[in-house]
């Protein structure tokens, strides 16, 4: 995943679950960035990866996530073949999110509250 400087996302790499994300349909493989079309409208500032996931945090402080939701587990209830990245639903949805980072099967959401810890 890359950012531009006009927080548009790009994705290249390989792609086990689908392609979806890449825009390139019957393609596994992708070596060249490709902009994400379904997060144009979104000013991203940070991208992570996770091992079956993405999330991309906008300027806004929203967090939005795809790739392969098996179980309604990237935080939207979607189908688990969705892979168009969707905004992060429940206790977060509101809440303004100021840094990113994902591991194996995580992904950890830094908050920001106006008034202080």
């Amino acid at each position: 995943m890359l950012i531009s400087d006009i927080g548009q996302v790009y994705a290249f790499g390989k792609d086990s679950f689908g392609d979806s994300e890449y825009g390139i349909e019957g393609s596994r493989t992708t070596t060249t960035p490709q902009l994400v079309e379904s997060l144009k409208g979104i000013f991203a500032v940070q991208a992570v990866i996770g091992n079956f996931f993405t999330a991309v945090l906008s300027r806004e402080g929203r967090v939005y996530t795809f790739s392969w939701g098996s179980d309604a587990i990237l935080g939207h209830q979607t189908d688990l073949h969705d892979q168009e990245p969707h905004l992060l639903k429940g206790d977060l949805e509101n809440v303004p999110v100021v840094q990113i980072a994902a591991g194996y099967c995580y992904l950890l959401a830094l908050s920001c509250q106006p008034s202080g810890m």
